[in-house]
């Protein structure tokens, strides 16, 4: 409740773009952009660290071939939007409606996505890694060949979900409140301190990322 609190603006105080271009500089430039109306707006390409975008109707957007670290879209509509071909590095994804959004060969790492909603949303060849999903919906979502590792599922509503092809690590399905009909076979088995190995290099590179990500801007901004 005190996030709901915190983040409701009154409409004088919502920062609006009036461009693509006045949107990207605003989002790379993190500014609190809650509740904006950023529908339908080509921001394909996006390379960004800590969007602010909390409630922003992104409904009908491109996303595709982004780079997003920690992105915060809570409660954010992407309803319908292209974020194909994307990488979400970490980042709030609670309660975010999802419903028929195109995240297809896309890949979500160290994400919250407590409650968010997948319906009828293309995850085709998609990697879910390491996120919560708790009471998440994936309602006739299409996950056909996506590699899932690490997830909380707990609640997870899978009606109707295909996971032909899909393969899991470390997914307790029967957590799930409806778990899917097709199980994913397990991927191919690593001992445990190769894993342990693979996570310690991923957040190394993910450090430098953001830290290369962060520092740009601020030149930029400088500048």
């Amino acid at each position: 409740m005190a996030q709901e609190l915190k983040i409701e603006k009154k409409a004088s105080e919502v920062i609006q773009p009036g461009t693509e271009a006045e949107a990207r500089q605003a989002i790379r430039s993190r500014k609190d952009l809650s509740g904006a109306d950023l529908h339908g707006l080509n921001l394909q390409n996006l390379n960004t660290a800590g969007a602010i975008l909390r409630k922003t109707n992104l409904t009908g957007a491109d996303l595709s071939h982004s780079l997003l670290v920690r992105p915060n879209l809570y409660r954010a509509r992407l309803n319908d939007a292209a974020i194909h071909n994307t990488t979400f590095l970490g980042g709030d994804l609670v309660r975010a409606s999802l419903i028929g959004v195109n995240l297809g060969d896309s890949a979500i790492m160290g994400a919250d996505a407590q409650d968010a909603d997948f319906k009828n949303a293309c995850l085709r060849n998609a990697g879910l890694f390491n996120t919560s999903l708790q009471n998440a919906i994936f309602t006739d979502a299409d996950l056909t060949n996506a590699r899932l590792a690490r997830l909380d599922v707990t609640g997870a509503d899978f009606t109707g979900a295909d996971l032909t092809g899909a393969r899991a690590f470390q997914v307790d399905w029967s957590s799930a409140k409806v778990p899917p009909v097709i199980i994913p076979e397990p991927f191919v088995k690593l001992p445990v301190w190769a894993w342990s190995v693979l996570a310690g290099g991923l957040l190394g590179f993910l450090a430098v990322l953001i830290y290369a990500l962060t520092h740009k801007d601020n030149s930029a901004s400088a500048s």
